[in-house]
């Protein structure tokens, strides 16, 4: 009997691909040997225990050369032939990502009585770094197999694995109800006995997990899993600027009223008077801005089994504190909770996949990519964004010599206070899609607050131009460094 776990690292690095369709690395449990060495296999290379008089291997892990020229690998062995490892290493970080290091569990528990020859905790190791652990573990559990009724033997051997793996932060890949195993024989029933798990730090590489490939000829279905680059975090949610509240604003913005001038403006001074408007109108425009909220379609995967998966996640996290309840069956219920929505995600995906047409291939390439990472320029002494940002702001506004500003701003004769057409007409030229400053306030909201009080906005700025002086707020701008390829900086 051979059990098979297959992995595919698709687009382990960027110019990292599959070769033919072959996977870059099997997992193989329960293995045949022949001169207690597992068999050779063309442009893989086998890691696998070496045999001792106390043990054979029972697991053994083949890589694609492919992948050995680009990445650094190094086996490790723990006194024994059911259970080892792989340790990846890639110095320029795993998928473009700060991760440099991947570690692979291959076990294969073997029935010892009313144990297992892989213990928990030497089958879930504490990793702050991706780690992946597959193996035929010869053990039921409702998680994996919701519909399989499980006697308290079987309960007896897999909740202590279940209970490590969710100590450690593992999550289940398999997909719930897909069976893993089916007996040639009809004194046993199928079962999902060959498990997947994947801590905190390489789930969100995680992309697919299905037994997809053809037959072997075992009784256990070969599994693969698919690892690519995560999708970045989406950007925070903005002000929904549709639904600003302008009933309860415009009567606010009609009554409000500039102070008095200073009588004898100085730059400090004149900063306090033209920021203490500027702050109510700001304030007074955003809390009454609701924040973009999910539409309908944010979340197309969304099933009504996922709902109540969701009822039974948060009533048994209720119920546990208050009626003392085991933990076990809270935790249970959210891994299999948290999996069902990974579950659900990737069917949706295959599913718009399937539907990819001429309209939407551009869409379905724009949501695989995510979100381009944050770029910054090269700058010589100059390494984080910090120091970027002050050389680029020597460079470009380099400081001019200036005599001192005066302690009293002297006012200018026959300066005439601006109108509000001076106000209005330049606002009505602007466009509606001209990014916004550092307030984020856009101008259409700008140009309803013009006309719910024509006098706010002119008052403001008629002391720019009496006294010659721009506030520090007016000071204030949004510089995007823009990468111009092919120049050297």
């Amino acid at each position: 009997m051979v059990s098979v776990a297959v992995m595919f690292f698709k687009l382990f690095f960027n110019f990292f691909t599959s070769v033919e369709g072959s996977p870059h690395v099997v997992a193989l449990q329960d293995i045949p040997l022949w001169r207690n060495c597992p068999a050779v296999f063309r442009n893989y290379e086998c890691f696998f225990p070496p045999a001792t008089d106390s043990y054979q291997p029972r697991a053994a892990t083949y890589v694609h050369e492919r992948l050995l020229r680009v990445i650094s690998i190094l086996p490790l062995f723990f006194e024994r032939g059911d259970l080892m490892a792989v340790n990846f290493h890639s110095p320029e970080g795993l998928c473009d990502t700060s991760h440099y290091l991947f570690d692979l569990y291959n076990a294969y528990s073997i029935p010892n009585g009313h144990s297992r020859s892989v213990s928990p905790v030497d089958l879930f190791p504490q990793h702050d770094f991706p780690t992946l652990v597959l193996g035929d573990l010869n053990i039921d559990h409702f998680v994996s197999d919701p519909t399989r009724l499980l006697s308290g033997y079987d309960q007896f051997l897999s909740y202590p694995y279940f209970d490590r793996a969710s100590a450690q932060l593992f999550s289940l890949l398999n997909t719930l109800g897909v069976y893993t195993r089916f007996p040639f024989t009809s004194n046993h029933s199928p079962a999902v006995l060959d498990l997947s798990f994947a801590n905190s730090a390489l789930l969100p590489y995680f992309s697919t997990g299905n037994p997809s490939l053809p037959p072997t000829g075992s009784d256990h279905t070969p599994l693969s899993i698919i690892l690519s680059t995560p999708l970045l975090k989406p950007p925070p949610r903005g002000l929904n600027w549709k639904f600003t509240d302008w009933d309860h604003i415009s009567p606010l913005l009609t009554d409000l009223t500039l102070a008095a001038r200073p009588a004898l403006p100085t730059p400090n001074s004149l900063d306090l008077w033209f920021d203490d408007p500027l702050t109510k109108i700001t304030h007074l425009i955003t809390s009454n801005t609701p924040t973009k909220r999910p539409s309908s379609y944010s979340k197309p995967w969304w099933t009504p089994e996922l709902t109540q998966l969701q009822r039974i996640h948060h009533n048994t996290t209720r119920r546990m504190p208050k009626y003392k309840a085991s933990p076990t069956l809270a935790r249970a219920a959210r891994n299999m909770y948290f999996k069902a929505i990974q579950t659900a995600k990737r069917v949706h995906w295959l599913q718009f996949l399937a539907n990819v047409d001429s309209q939407s291939v551009w869409d379905a390439r724009k949501i695989a990519a995510g979100r381009a990472p944050d770029c910054f320029p090269t700058l010589q002494n100059a390494s984080s964004p910090t120091e970027i940002n002050n050389t680029l702001l020597q460079h470009f506004f380099p400081p001019r010599p200036s005599p001192p500003p005066p302690l009293i701003l002297p006012a200018f004769k026959d300066v005439p206070p601006v109108s509000p057409a001076e106000v209005s007409s330049p606002l009505r030229k602007s466009s509606n899609m001209s990014a916004p400053g550092p307030s984020g306030i856009p101008y259409p909201i700008w140009k309803q607050v013009n006309k719910a009080n024509k006098q706010l906005l002119p008052a403001l700025f008629t002391p720019r131009l009496t006294h010659g002086y721009d506030p520090l707020a007016m000071k204030k701008a949004n510089g995007i460094v823009l990468d111009k390829p092919g120049k050297p900086d």
